[in-house]
């Protein structure tokens, strides 16, 4: 069976199922309440993306998502596919999860069903991502699922009015993830990579 057609698949936990992303998924993810994280609007600065032709005939401009459900059919999340190395088998991950459904533990269910299915009927190798490195519930997470860290890539904050907060002593942990220039502060983002073998040995 096709990779196209694997990914038109339910996926099922005890508590989550994965399914296809519908249009409609996207609308209702536009009506999730905003994250209570002062600092949330820099987990998702874009990363630069440099490859040269060899690697771009490599790569499918196909993305793949799926909307995470709970048990009564909400959809809490949702998680993506894109960057898809088809010669390496390689892809990078995209995941939200709704505000409402944090630290209960169904965003790990669901990944953990997710790299089943990743590694297991869609054949990948390798599995890409990157966080920002003071989101430390993500990354704590990733780590369980051993994620493994690879490097670390610093990305400009632009004027970003969270900013203000790195004066607030409350968060003086969160400073050594920033680098504040005279006109420019950078955000250190980790790299981290999770191979089949260690799933499947993890499993």
């Amino acid at each position: 069976m096709a990779k196209d057609e694997l990914s038109g698949q339910v996926v099922h936990g005890e508590r989550v199922r994965l399914r296809p992303w519908q249009r409609r998924d996207t609308l209702a993810q536009e009506l999730w309440p905003r994250y209570t994280d002062p600092f949330s609007t820099l987990w998702n600065i874009p990363r630069a993306i440099f490859f040269d032709d060899e690697i771009r005939s490599g790569w499918s401009t196909q993305r793949y998502a799926w909307a995470v459900e709970d048990a009564y059919q909400r959809m809490i999340g949702r998680i993506s596919l894109r960057e898809i190395d088809v010669r390496q088998g390689s892809a990078r991950l995209g995941i939200s999860l709704s505000q409402h459904y944090v630290s209960q533990g169904l965003g790990t269910e669901a990944m953990a069903i997710f790299l089943d299915y990743f590694f297991g009927p869609l054949g990948y190798s390798s599995l890409l991502l990157d966080v920002a490195a003071f989101n430390v519930r993500a990354v704590r997470c990733y780590e369980r699922l051993r994620f493994e860290y690879v490097e670390s890539e610093w990305r400009s904050a632009g004027r970003d009015p969270s900013l203000r907060l790195l004066e607030d002593p409350r968060y003086r942990d969160y400073l050594s993830y920033f680098r504040r220039g005279r006109f420019e502060t950078m955000v250190e983002f980790y790299e981290m990579v999770l191979i089949r073998d260690a799933w499947m040995a993890r499993r």
